[in-house]
């Protein structure tokens, strides 16, 4: 191979390599940002892990822009500045949240604000708010503490409960029988209700029985009217009773005051009454004797008929003496109602009689 032939192979190769290489400078560079057109816009974070030249800007997964510059701020920690392509607009009610994978790669997510903010449009070089999402590594990390406090609540929890396990095994075995006891006197209570609701069930079921408990449902509220008008008759009998009482009692204070001359008198007329009764007994015996009147009388026919001509004498008599007695109650009236006619005045001044 002839000297020309390889330069011109060297040639076409370095012209190649300039070429591939200007190809790359244009896409990676800031070249396509001139050409598609963008603008740009700042987001404020208090840090910003993972984050650095050309690190992504998405809204909902596409990729919208990349960070151009990052750089420390006194104020709010970080401001990172960021190329937004003309076709997305982003507004004042978003926010910017740095987010990252499990590989370390970090991301700016475009999400909606928390804080309510008019729905405008970013203008080139506002700044926007940010946030940083929580690292899992970090947020593990944090949780190990708590993770430890945890389990050792667990294991103080464990040994109370085996502690208690032990006291109920303790008290079990102390009271066995009377928990066998109560658990066959629960077994049979239970038994009891069974029976006495299937007896409710079967009653209630009854469409005779059901239809008298509809019946004295029915008639509760008269029978509550009657019982109410009871009420109400018996409180005023009670009225009258207590009214009674009080009347009952100004009869008997002046008997109470007199008890003791009561009884006495009462005692006398015991004490006479035992005498008759005896003088009556000895009377009756010598009737009932067969030398007695009654036997006599029985026997004697004489005597019998003079006793029934007495008899029938007596009866005439009492007739004769009924209008004497008429009299007698008329003058008793007259004499009480006007006693006064009967003093010295009614002997001077003489009457016209008694009728």
């Amino acid at each position: 191979m002839d000297e020309r032939t390889v330069q011109f192979r060297v040639g076409v190769m370095v012209l190649a390599t300039i070429l591939i290489l200007a190809i790359l400078l244009l896409l990676f560079g800031d070249l396509p940002s001139l050409v598609k057109g963008t603008y740009t816009v700042k987001f404020a974070f208090p840090q910003a892990p993972g984050v650095t030249a050309d690190t992504p800007v998405r809204v909902n997964g596409v990729l919208i822009g990349r960070v151009r510059e990052v750089q420390l701020d006194e104020k709010v920690g970080v401001m990172i500045t960021a190329k937004i392509e003309d076709k997305y607009n982003l507004f004042r009610d978003q926010v910017g949240r740095i987010g990252g994978s499990l590989l370390g790669d970090a991301v700016i997510e475009i999400v909606p604000s928390t804080i309510p903010r008019p729905h405008e449009k970013v203008e080139n070089g506002e700044v926007l708010q940010g946030l940083v999402a929580k690292d899992p590594f970090q947020a593990i990390t944090s949780l190990e503490s708590n993770v430890s406090i945890a389990l050792e609540s667990i294991a103080k929890t464990s040994d109370e409960i085996g502690q208690l396990a032990t006291r109920v095994n303790r008290l079990v075995d102390t009271n066995e029988q009377n928990i066998q006891r109560m658990i066959a006197n629960t077994d049979a209570t239970v038994q009891q209700l069974r029976i006495t609701v299937a007896n409710a069930d079967a009653l209630i079921s009854d469409p005779v029985m059901r239809d008298n408990l509809k019946r004295t449902i029915n008639d509760l509220p008269k029978v509550l009217g009657d019982v109410s008008d009871t009420v109400a008759g018996l409180r005023q009998t009670m009225q009258s009773a207590d009214r009674n009482l009080a009347n009952l009692e100004g009869i008997t204070k002046p008997l109470g005051e007199r008890g003791p001359r009561l009884i006495e008198n009462i005692d006398r007329a015991a004490t006479q009454l035992d005498t008759m009764l005896t003088e009556l007994s000895g009377f009756t015996r010598g009737l009932t004797s067969s030398q007695g009147t009654i036997a006599k009388l029985v026997n004697d026919p004489t005597l019998y008929e003079n006793v029934s001509q007495t008899v029938a004498n007596i009866n005439q008599l009492s007739r004769e003496l009924r209008p004497i007695m008429d009299d007698l109650r008329v003058f008793s009236d007259k004499a009480a109602r006007h006693p006064e006619q009967f003093g010295v005045r009614g002997l001077i001044q003489g009457s016209s009689g008694i009728k």
